[in-house]
């Protein structure tokens, strides 16, 4: 079960033209960071629901492969760390299974996997206040996907907004979840303010994520 939930995430984040070449062979797909992040995320829910540390380890190994930046002091729920820890706790004394998270946890750290990053955000881990607000710009390509991820503490409640340099919301997401996701196709460069906004009465260690 575990294997084809994985298998359906990773085929529904790779364009079937990344898949197949004019051979009609099938070759690797470009590192696609922001893709990779929300896939582990959708992982770890699944973990989670299941109690499976397999699959918790498995979370854990796909975050790690995403370059990060902002304070590492923040202690974020959504981290390799804090998915291995879980993991290390589904796995109930398994020898096996903990030492493969011990493997993991110190060979995780590898860096860029590909050169296609530019010079946007990748993943930052910023602590969001209480009925607060953290807001920053991001410069956006004419004719490119903009995405815009942000993941809270479970419990928490955010929303997402991005408004152009106009002030019109170009895209919203408040469906009042821990973990909301903003995208949009701007048909010129120009800067936008992206809005994280805390709606819980408690602080909320928050993973954004941005292409």
């Amino acid at each position: 079960m575990f294997k084809a939930i994985v298998g359906m995430i990773v085929a529904l984040s790779i364009p079937v033209s990344a898949l197949a070449g004019e051979s009609g062979q099938v070759s690797a797909a470009p590192f696609d960071p922001f893709a990779q992040a929300m896939a582990a995320r959708t992982v770890a829910e699944y973990a989670r629901r299941t109690k499976d540390p397999a699959a918790m380890l498995t979370a854990g190994r796909m975050l790690a492969e995403v370059p990060v930046s902002g304070p590492a002091e923040v202690d974020a729920g959504f981290t390799p760390a804090a998915l291995f820890a879980e993991a290390r706790g589904f796995a109930s004394g398994d020898t096996m299974l903990l030492q493969q998270i011990r493997i993991a946890e110190t060979t995780s750290h590898r860096g860029v996997l590909s050169s296609n990053l530019g010079s946007g955000l990748v993943r930052s881990v910023q602590l969001v206040n209480p009925l607060a607000t953290y807001q920053f710009r991001v410069m956006a390509k004419g004719g490119d996907l903009l995405r815009i991820g942000a993941i809270g503490d479970l419990g928490t409640s955010l929303v997402l907004r991005v408004t152009d340099n106009r002030g019109r919301v170009a895209c919203v997401d408040d469906q009042g979840d821990y973990a909301p996701v903003c995208q949009t196709r701007p048909s010129s460069n120009g800067e936008y303010r992206v809005d994280v906004i805390n709606k819980s009465a408690a602080k909320s260690r928050t993973v954004i994520l941005s292409n």
